[in-house]
């Protein structure tokens, strides 16, 4: 017979609040788990840097050590440490009466016996689920007998700008959520008791698939409830109402969509081109995109870093950092390309150089090609404002930018292998199948942050940063690479 649960954690009740069957696979079925990927662990590195950092905020902290599963010891301690004349606790723990236990990442003694929970979160703003999170500790540690006054989320400071070394006082933001905490403690015992029951139960709740199963987090059991779900379904295509009417006739393969179904607007585009196995062609559109072009024509893609906390003077968390770019010419539809790459390899900022190569490689006239206009517009604004005396000439560039993106997503041209989506990656290898970015080193945008964090950290050998560079030039040149051959299909199907 399964040991009786009688106490669930903080990152436990969370998991159970967005789903219960989450909880019980997580208490009866460890193995279900899969391994935590890199860009997993580059959250919770990222997370632990802060953490790092707000400790250093409060001077004369002492830290509980105990690992995660030692409850009992890390509730010791921190009654010890209280005793000893602690006024500062790094992952304090308490225990309900009832079963909640919870560690904050910062107790703060704010008067006689009376106390403050801090929580630190790497976000710039306190989000919907922060609140329940925050609301369960300041319950464990209430009905554990603390007498706690004010309860914080400290936060990154998104407006603080960095020049010299980090001022802790300006990089993170206390924001007073006590009231709203306060008013979600009425709720916890009985949704504690229901977990609870969940955690004991020897059967599987039954919990049906949802928007639930992505929010606001990524479940990590969606790939095992998921299962049999087509890749491309309903639930790719349709929400709310719409979802629902198709799903209680029992239809979750698109194929199985009536063919008068009313599918809003760019949808019945998706849903048709998916049943028949068709491409959907709008010719007088695509045309009059490819009208809009003015030769030299400067296929051109950024890639960039955006560091919880900031690296270089003039910056702020989470920016977008550009250190590299990918930029190939044509001067007349169909004739030859030219390629020009530039990738920051010094361990400083790479934006003045950036800035320098951008402006000398682009010209002056004919149209630079993106993929998504907004990312890199928004990225030339920012350097503009980061150096004024460029301004003018990224702006320049800036005014000169088609986005690629726009056929396809507006589905002037769709093929069915999009399902649904308009992105580089989705769309490449449904119109140019042998391209793709499976075999590459590093395949994705998120990769080569990260990748190109750890040679900026210089957490990588000498040896592995060149890896790594050729990996990320690789990389880049493929999406501008991409950008003509993609045009290249607009130009053969407007025909």
């Amino acid at each position: 017979m399964t040991k009786s649960i009688s106490r669930i954690s903080k990152t436990q009740y969370i998991k159970g609040m967005q789903c219960p069957k989450a909880l019980w696979f997580y208490r009866h079925r460890p193995g279900l788990a899969p391994k935590i990927q890199e860009t997993q662990q580059q959250i919770f590195d990222t997370g632990h840097d802060v953490g790092s950092l707000a400790q250093q905020y409060f001077n004369g902290g002492v830290e509980i050590t105990e690992e995660y599963y030692e409850i009992d010891k890390a509730i010791a301690s921190t009654r010890q440490y209280i005793n000893d004349g602690k006024e500062t606790i790094f992952e304090a723990t308490a225990c309900s009466a009832d079963g909640g236990y919870s560690r904050i990442d910062i107790l703060q003694k704010s008067g006689v016996n009376r106390w403050d929970l801090i929580e630190v979160k790497q976000s710039t703003m306190l989000k919907d689920y922060h609140i329940d999170d925050m609301a369960f500790q300041r319950y464990a540690f209430e009905n554990a007998g603390y007498d706690i006054d004010k309860s914080f989320l400290m936060h990154l400071n998104n407006r603080y700008v960095r020049f010299g070394d980090l001022d802790l006082t300006q990089l993170f933001i206390l924001e007073d959520c006590t009231d709203i905490i306060k008013n979600k403690q009425a709720e916890i015992p009985d949704k504690l008791k229901t977990l609870l029951a969940v955690a004991n139960s020897e059967d599987e709740p039954v919990i049906e698939i949802g928007n639930h199963c992505s929010w606001p987090f990524e479940c990590e059991y969606a790939y095992h409830c998921w299962q049999g779900i087509p890749e491309y379904s309903v639930y790719s295509v349709f929400a709310g109402e719409k979802l629902q009417q198709l799903l209680s006739k029992g239809i979750v393969d698109i194929k199985d969509v009536p063919a008068d179904f009313d599918a809003p607007g760019r949808k019945i585009i998706d849903v048709n081109a998916f049943k028949n196995n068709q491409v959907h062609i709008d010719k007088n559109e695509i045309k009059n995109f490819l009208d809009t072009l003015v030769y030299p024509l400067y296929y051109l893609d950024y890639e960039t870093i955006f560091p919880a906390i900031p690296l270089f003077d003039n910056s702020s968390p989470y920016q977008q950092i550009p250190f590299q770019f990918s930029l190939h010419i044509q001067e007349k539809q169909g004739g030859e390309l030219r390629h020009i790459e530039f990738l920051h390899t010094e361990p400083n900022d790479p934006r003045p150089e950036f800035v320098k190569a951008l402006i000398e490689s682009c010209g002056e006239k004919g149209s630079v090609i993106v993929y998504n206009q907004a990312f890199e517009s928004r990225i030339n604004n920012e350097l503009g404002l980061t150096f004024p005396d460029d301004k003018t000439k990224l702006t320049a560039i800036t005014d000169r930018m088609i986005d690629l993106l726009k056929p396809f997503r507006s589905r002037s041209l769709y093929h069915p292998e999009m399902k649904g989506s308009a992105s580089l990656k989705r769309v490449l290898p449904a119109f140019v199948p042998e391209m793709n970015y499976d075999d590459m080193e590093i395949g994705n945008g998120g990769d080569a942050s990260m990748m190109y964090l750890l040679c900026q950290k210089d957490l990588v050998s000498a040896e592995e940063k060149n890896t790594i560079y050729k990996n990320l030039s690789d990389y880049c040149g493929m999406d501008t690479m991409a950008e003509v051959r993609l045009l290249e299909i607009l130009y053969n199907y407007s025909e």
